[in-house]
């Protein structure tokens, strides 16, 4: 009888928790549509965060829905599984012009985690452009950027 009352009382607190933390908008993540197309689809996460350097850190989520760029990824990763969906923690300079990839973490199907390089943020800084996710992303981001100071 004690047992069913802790984990009742456990069950409780943890639902209140993830409540207060979705009322306050902590931890949830928004996850804006950025490309779609028949190859994949990819976002960044609305909640960009400023580091002590001033740069913009963003995640990327890239879903593939090609076959062959699933088993391109994999192949990237030396797994055996395609890779579904990728989520990569980028660091942008203050105009989303220039680039750092800190972390990249790499799903199969189930979303099961395959491959995470960890959060090394000593990677080469380069140049935004629409080659790969994160530059897309970069683009985006960079038009926004642009347009909110053409408004001054």
């Amino acid at each position: 009888m004690k047992a069913t009352r802790y984990l009742l009382t456990a069950f409780f607190l943890l639902l209140g928790t993830a409540m207060y933390g979705q009322s306050k908008g902590k931890g949830t993540t928004q996850w804006v549509k950025v490309r779609d197309d028949q190859m994949a689809t990819i976002y960044y996460d609305k909640n960009i965060q400023k580091n002590r350097r001033g740069n913009n850190v963003v995640w990327v989520k890239t879903i593939f829905h090609d076959p062959e760029w699933q088993n391109y990824m994999a192949e990237q990763i030396g797994s055996r599984v395609p890779v579904c969906m990728t989520k990569t923690k980028a660091e942008y300079d203050e105009a989303y012009a220039a680039v750092q990839v800190r972390q990249v973490m790499a799903y199969n199907k189930a979303n099961k985690l395959l491959y995470d390089t960890g959060d090394g943020g000593e990677a080469e800084w380069g140049y935004v452009n629409a080659s790969d996710p994160v530059g897309i992303v970069g683009e985006y981001l960079n038009e926004i950027w642009r347009d909110s100071y053409s408004e001054w």
